[in-house]
């Protein structure tokens, strides 16, 4: 089917994503933040697993200004999945764990969620799928000149 992301760009499928190297080239004590929109919650848990992560908690992005996407209903938010695997400490952060912010590009993420995992994780950080570079983040992906080399 051609909607959604398949419309916009090259995408991948749940069992090639599940097979990027991330147990690789992430630390032992790590954390994962993993998009994922509400039709393919169980695809993310599947993806989460299969890099090695624990899930813990999530963080919902609204968007607003948006009739959203969907079959079933109009989907007006995203998951943002937070695993971890090792020994992570909980954050303690005061912060809600959801948020507000209008929507830009397709799949564009809000500034919002850089800057709240900003505050709650240490350098180094990467990100995967990039769609534009960021300071303190190496990143990888097809809109971006890659700082790694997950093909190998």
């Amino acid at each position: 089917m051609e909607s959604g992301a398949a419309s916009k760009y090259p995408v991948m499928p749940t069992k090639a994503i599940c097979r990027l190297p991330v147990r690789e080239i992430t630390d032992d004590n790590s954390v994962l933040f993993l998009w994922a929109t509400v039709p393919l919650l169980q695809d993310a848990f599947c993806v989460l697993t299969e890099w090695g992560f624990e899930y813990k908690t999530a963080i919902f992005w609204r968007k607003i200004m948006s009739l959203g996407m969907g079959f079933w209903f109009r989907g007006q938010v995203e998951v943002c999945m937070m695993g971890i695997k090792g020994k992570i400490r909980a954050f303690r952060c005061q912060k809600p764990n959801f948020i507000q912010a209008k929507v830009s590009q397709h799949s564009e993420k809000p500034e919002e969620i850089y800057n709240l995992i900003e505050e709650v994780s240490p350098e180094p950080r990467i990100e995967l799928f990039a769609r534009r570079r960021r300071p303190g983040w190496n990143c990888w992906g097809n809109e971006v000149e890659s700082d790694i080399d997950l093909t190998a």
